[in-house]
């Protein structure tokens, strides 16, 4: 359920719109649900329920999200994130702590499928996991294929089902060449470390020469079409994620079962060469003309210059960050802006100091349970990438991505069975 659902989930994005947006959220919690479901279930259940701290992390998030929509208008008027003109308005009285409730639910539907997810990612054997990756690695290079030869052919439609908002660049099934972008750059570390997992099915067992080839040749399709997709934050997040892969590997050569790294950095070498034979000029243009007056620089500084400071402390609310930036949205901002172009801001808008302090648990849990292996080089590599992403687009948000982030987070949270013992001083 969860493979198919990562597979799935991508495809459903040639137009994101809010009736595409609610299909994928409703496939991404109905597959998540029924995974949980069946993974607790005779003869399939072997994962153990989640830990107290697990429990305690979604109780935590559930109660702040219901008292964020509950009726009491004595929440609404100390943290409605309203307008003066609404509370003298003689026929309205906000009465919800979150001016948009729909949203704030949708928001923590999205959560209880990511949450299960993670939670199944967490107990799933070694093997299992396995299978998802090559299947991941599988629908990254289909993305990438289909976006070049697409491009290629001057494709005006998406499947011949919706038409190419970007038809200069390449962006696969995605309306947008920076939410396409940042898919390959979270998936990209593991398009090469996937060659090289002893008991990868498939590909385990293959002789080192066609290792090398199928990682050159992987890296080579993935980094073309992420670069020639244009987008300059998923451009430089992607290497970025690669490189923290090669430092991580050269540190730790055994992981690769090789005498070096040298095939991850000629995977990463062949993708630069490929992705300047296809054409660096739309990437390096944008680059050029990259300047602080663009939209999503100036709504970081109005968020930053006109909210009140109280509701970075308290939230507007989860999902709320739309109704609260068309109250300050000056004329010449055009555009439908429903995330802030910035996650991490948005966040701490919409969640405050609580959302701030689970993110700070999540990332302890992550350095607590903090350890190396080819599997695990891709999976850190991928989430510093899409970390990167995070400052300047909204990736996060994005079922297909989101879905796949989750799956990356319950496996890293898995702690290693064995420690080797301090060296005596």
């Amino acid at each position: 359920m969860l493979a198919l659902a990562a597979l799935a989930l991508p495809l459903m994005l040639g137009n994101r719109t809010p009736e595409a947006m609610t299909a994928s959220l409703l496939l991404m919690t109905s597959a998540a649900l029924l995974a949980g479901i069946l993974a607790m279930l005779p003869p399939q259940g072997a994962l153990a329920p989640p830990a107290r701290s697990w429990l305690a992390f979604g109780a935590v998030f559930s109660a702040l999200v219901l008292v964020q929509v509950l009726p009491l208008p004595t929440l609404a008027q100390a943290f409605g994130a309203y307008p003066d003109a609404l509370w003298l308005h003689p026929e309205f009285e906000p009465r919800h702590w979150s001016p948009d409730v729909g949203a704030t639910l949708r928001g923590w539907a999205a959560f209880v499928a990511l949450f299960t997810t993670a939670w199944i990612a967490h107990g799933l054997r070694r093997t299992q996991r396995n299978l998802i990756w090559l299947g991941l690695v599988g629908m990254a290079l289909f993305q990438a294929g289909y976006g070049v030869a697409a491009h290629a052919a001057g494709a005006d439609s998406i499947f011949g089902i919706w038409p190419r908002n970007n038809p200069d660049f390449v962006h696969g099934s995605f309306s947008n060449r920076n939410l396409f972008a940042a898919y390959l750059a979270l998936l990209w570390p593991m398009s090469v470390a996937v060659w090289w997992i002893r008991d990868m099915p498939l590909l385990g067992r293959l002789p080192s020469e066609l290792k090398v080839a199928g990682s050159l040749m992987a890296s080579a399709i993935i980094g073309a079409a992420l670069l020639a997709s244009a987008s300059r934050l998923g451009s430089a997040a992607g290497i970025a994620g690669m490189l923290v892969a090669l430092v991580l590997w050269s540190r730790h050569r055994h992981l690769l079962h090789a005498r070096s790294a040298w095939p991850a950095y000629l995977a990463l070498a062949a993708a630069l060469l490929a992705a300047a034979w296809y054409g660096l000029t739309p990437l390096a243009a944008r680059l050029l003309a990259t300047g602080i007056d663009e939209g999503r620089f100036e709504v970081a500084t109005l968020m930053l210059a006109e909210l009140p400071w109280q509701w970075y402390l308290h939230g507007v609310g989860l999902g709320g960050f739309e109704a609260v930036f068309k109250q300050l949205q000056p004329g010449h901002i055009s555009g439908w802006y429903d995330y802030a172009h910035n996650d991490l801001m948005q966040w701490l808008v919409e969640m405050g100091l609580a959302g701030l302090l689970l993110l700070a648990a999540v990332v302890m849990a992550l350095i607590r349970s903090a350890h190396l292996s080819t599997e695990r080089i891709a999976l850190y590599a991928g989430l510093a990438a899409l970390s990167m992403v995070g400052l300047g687009d909204f990736s996060w948000h994005i079922p297909a991505t989101q879905f796949v982030l989750a799956l990356f987070i319950g496996t890293l949270l898995r702690r290693p069975r064995h420690r080797m013992p301090s060296a005596p001083r």
